[in-house]
């Protein structure tokens, strides 16, 4: 019972021995209580900063607006451009003269001999490509 080793901060025990001597005991019981009196004091800590943090978190996406207007906008006094007369009128010209195109291109090609080195070969192009 008096214990092999005459270590007394308790911390560690020899080799062959499997529990403290008596003498230790007071020691460790002190040792025992301030460890677990800074255990029981962090993890008190613990938990009232995770409720704050958690709090503030929701506080935080309550206050936060999804969308936030940086500049009211103001109404025009006229319009601005582009013009939709202009927008229809280019549209139409463009559109007439890629008719025109299609129509004279095809009348074209119509009219070009089979023979002819580019029409043959537009043709064989077109063979091959149906082919695969």
């Amino acid at each position: 019972m008096g214990g092999v080793g005459e270590n007394v901060d308790g911390a560690s025990l020899a080799t062959d021995q499997l529990l403290p001597s008596i003498r230790k005991l007071p020691i460790l019981g002190f040792t025992y209580y301030d460890l677990y009196r800074q255990v029981v004091m962090q993890d008190t800590i613990y938990q009232t900063l995770t409720k704050q943090y958690e709090l503030a978190k929701v506080q935080e996406a309550k206050e936060i607006p999804p969308v936030k207007v940086l500049d009211e906008p103001d109404v025009p006094e006229r319009k601005s451009s582009p013009h939709r007369s202009i927008i229809i009128i280019l549209g139409f010209v463009l559109s007439a003269l890629v008719g025109i195109t299609w129509i004279l291109a095809s009348e074209l090609w119509e009219m070009t001999d089979n023979s002819h080195p580019v029409k043959a070969g537009c043709l064989a192009l077109v063979r091959s490509l149906r082919g695969h």
